[in-house]
């Protein structure tokens, strides 16, 4: 099939677009976090508050590279394909300047976190990183392939990869736990790694299946596109560490200042906290396509509205988990995580209101990005994250566990006006509007519902008739 024949399936015109693309993202986010949430429990659970800091460390530090390698390629690379689509000569030069880039950021990271490995262990007291680290070498490697077809994807509107990808690579490490504990297997740090090493070849496979008719190389590698490719994504790559860097800075001042109990303690709190926000980075990988199309189309004014729509169709979702999780925190913490942590609920209750901010910080990033001001966007991102260290280390040294969370939420408040500002003044956004339309977002939901429960009654109806 050819590229022109198969993107035709998914115009993103088309309202078939937003919904099939949008159910996709969200199944895998949804998966991807169910698994993650269904490995901790266990975890939280079957581990010492050693070993269970240890692997939210080992978790956190290939997130950092992830996400690292994702700023670096995938926003510059998807607005790049997108407008040369079709021209295949283009496209080509493009795809091979990306995993060109792709492969020198993988050894990079490998070689920093090599030289880098003694410090890490030595300050935040977790010598079980010293076998765990070395096996993420040879994951991060299969990772170049794996992002690259993702990518790929994204950019022609396919996102069936993506989601099979995550449930391979999240799933591999929950089934191997739910294995152990069948088979009352003691649950060991680098067996978790190894079938996450799995997971992740397997992953590679999958999203290799799916990107297979959109993938373009030259034998020849284009130097003009490797230099716009890494021009426009430096920005991105310094905004998304350092948003790393601004969202984990409190458990990483934990870890330091109070040591790894400290550190499991407040991460089971944000684990649970990753339920409220996850719907933000579901929409954001749908919109961000969406919005460049946008600002060629119809300007500022059309990023504008798109800002506003996508934000509040996020906190729609948001608002009524927040409250469940604020009113039941001691439930669902004691569910979650037993009644060791059960110290946690209070944290929670504080670290719960991030989502609340999150879905203007994310799509803030998404329309900067998308519109050719990754530059405004590590700016902003520099700042709160330079912010939210020196509020942390003054909350955390003053107020202890509750300091960090805290320190953040002061920091996400800062963040958010400046942010506001920024968008009112280049999109003409108001940051009330959003909120206004929760009414219409919940008034379709609830349609929708209605809808599908009365095709359910007339089919009953139907089937009865027949019998």
């Amino acid at each position: 099939m050819s590229l022109t024949t198969k993107t035709e399936t998914n115009n993103p015109e088309s309202g078939q677009y937003w919904v099939r693309s949008g159910a996709l993202t969200l199944l895998e986010r949804g998966s991807g976090l169910l698994f993650a949430l269904g490995s901790s429990v266990i975890l939280l659970r079957y581990l010492s508050k050693l070993d269970y800091a240890a692997w939210g460390m080992f978790v956190l530090i290939s997130y950092f590279l992830e996400m690292g390698r994702m700023g670096l390629l995938q926003n510059g690379l998807v607005r790049f394909l997108a407008t040369n689509r079709d021209e295949p000569e283009e496209y080509a030069k493009i795809t091979t300047a990306a995993l060109l880039l792709n492969l020198l950021y993988g050894l990079l990271s490998i070689a920093l976190l090599w030289m880098s490995l003694g410090w890490i262990t030595s300050t935040w007291h977790l010598p079980q990183l010293a076998y765990l680290l070395p096996i993420y070498y040879i994951i991060n490697v299969v990772m170049i392939w794996f992002y690259h077809c993702n990518f790929i994807q994204q950019a022609n509107f396919e996102f069936r990869g993506i989601f099979w990808s995550t449930f391979f690579y999240r799933g591999a490490k929950f089934f191997w736990v739910c294995i152990c504990i069948v088979v009352h297997r003691e649950i060991q740090l680098s067996e978790i790694v190894l079938a996450e090493l799995c997971g992740v070849v397997l992953e590679a496979l999958a999203t290799w299946r799916y990107a297979l008719p959109f993938l373009r190389h030259n034998w020849y590698i284009s130097w003009n596109w490797v230099r716009q490719l890494l021009s426009y994504g430096k920005f991105v790559l310094g905004t998304n560490l350092g948003t790393m860097f601004y969202k984990n800075i409190d458990k990483l001042t934990l870890g330091h200042l109070l040591g790894p109990a400290a550190f499991a303690l407040y991460d089971v709190a944000g684990k649970v906290t990753q339920m409220i926000e996850a719907p933000s980075f579901s929409i954001a990988s749908v919109v961000f396509p969406q919005s460049a199309r946008r600002m060629e189309e119809q300007g500022s004014a059309g990023v504008g509205a798109l800002y506003e729509l996508s934000v509040a169709a996020i906190l729609a979702i948001i608002l009524p988990m927040l409250c469940v999780v604020f009113v039941f925190s001691t439930t669902i913490i004691v569910l979650f995580a037993g009644e060791a942590y059960a110290e946690s609920a209070g944290v929670l209750r504080l670290t719960a209101f991030f989502g609340l901010f999150m879905p203007f910080a994310v799509q803030f990033g998404t329309m900067l990005d998308s519109t050719g001001k990754p530059a405004l966007n590590f700016a902003v991102t520099f700042f709160t994250a330079v912010l939210n260290l020196v509020l942390a280390y003054v909350f955390v040294l003053k107020f202890g566990l509750y300091g960090a969370a805290i320190a953040i939420l002061i920091g996400y408040l800062i963040s958010f006006v400046v942010m506001q500002y920024i968008m009112s003044r280049h999109y003409g956004v108001r940051w009330w509007r959003p909120f206004a339309l929760l009414p219409y977002f919940y008034q379709l939901g609830f349609s929708f519902i209605l809808k599908k429960l009365n095709s359910l009654s007339f089919f009953k109806s139907r089937t009865a008739l027949l019998i």
